[in-house]
């Protein structure tokens, strides 16, 4: 894909996000309520919608877009929910671990958990680790694959479209991780106005936000580069909007909020160098195996 059509792609992309952005919080006023999610979900579906225009236009773009499922996308369903399963409770024993705060729904103990609240498919009450377990693994997949129907307007435009186009351009790593730059002030408006970020809007839309992104870019696009496909990036995605969101969102800080938000970002972080360094391992293996 040549420059210009990048650029162009992005122009667009971006011109329709911002706009209902724009107009949700000039009409709505709060991004958190529920008025705001029809335009916040309708400025999801941009990405995508703008990436099918393009496929439709020409067929070089039509064959560049990653939207087929694979057999390998089925196993990396597991990994797109557990990675941010494992990110949303490490976040909450980091924090009871530093006393900076307390989980809203859960309590534990050597013998189990006790659930007092959240959407949990198999109840609440007094679980045993096993059955807590299975628990979180099924809720994570319901919400996960529920909220990727969301999800994937941004990721068939981010990781199904536009991020072979930069790879290829830049290379893998830069490609990457400039996608996650694309991705973060594509959200600046709502970051601005306080989403996510209420304490500190500017500090999470110029530099928290951006570099949590940029680290999971590079998650999303091992997940997209292992299995051909943008689909268990979407999942992925959609598990970051509804299992680490839920967890995370709920809990009782005694800490600042600056302290939490910081310990999510350093283990999204950790991920992304993770999957950093496989993308790194497999373009090596790969470069071998071609050469003989």
């Amino acid at each position: 894909m040549r420059t210009r059509a990048i650029v162009f792609y992005c122009l667009i992309v971006y011109a329709l996000g911002w706009s209902l952005q724009l107009a949700a919080i000039h009409i709505v006023g709060d991004l958190e309520s529920d008025a705001a999610r029809p335009w916040l979900g309708a400025a999801m579906f941009g990405p995508g919608l703008v990436a099918l225009l393009f496929a439709w236009a020409s067929k070089d773009f039509r064959a560049a877009l990653k939207w087929r499922p694979t057999w390998r996308m089925w196993p990396a369903f597991l990994v797109a929910v557990l990675v941010p399963t494992v990110i949303a409770f490490g976040s909450v024993a980091i924090c009871l671990a530093f006393g900076w705060g307390t989980p809203g729904w859960f309590r534990f103990a050597s013998s189990g958990v006790t659930i007092s609240g959240g959407p949990w498919l198999l109840g609440r009450g007094v679980q045993a680790w096993p059955l807590f377990l299975a628990n979180v693994a099924a809720t994570g997949l319901a919400y996960a694959a529920f909220n990727a129907l969301f999800a994937m307007g941004e990721e068939l435009g981010w990781r199904g479209f536009l991020q072979g186009a930069l790879t290829q351009k830049l290379g893998t790593a830069r490609g990457i991780a400039l996608l996650g730059l694309i991705w973060s002030f594509w959200h600046l408006p709502g970051l601005l106005a306080g989403y996510n970020y209420p304490q500190y809007p500017v500090l999470g839309a110029f530099v928290l936000f951006p570099v949590m992104l940029v680290a999971v870019s590079f998650f999303l696009g091992w997940l997209t580069i292992r299995t051909g496909t943008f689909w268990p990036a979407a999942i992925a995605h959609g598990a970051g909007n509804s299992i680490e969101e839920g967890v995370f969102a709920n809990l009782h800080l005694t800490a600042p909020q600056l302290a939490a938000d910081l310990t999510r970002l350093a283990l999204t972080v950790l991920f992304g160098l993770l999957f950093w360094g496989l993308l790194f391992r497999g373009l090596i293996k790969s470069r071998r195996s071609e050469g003989g």
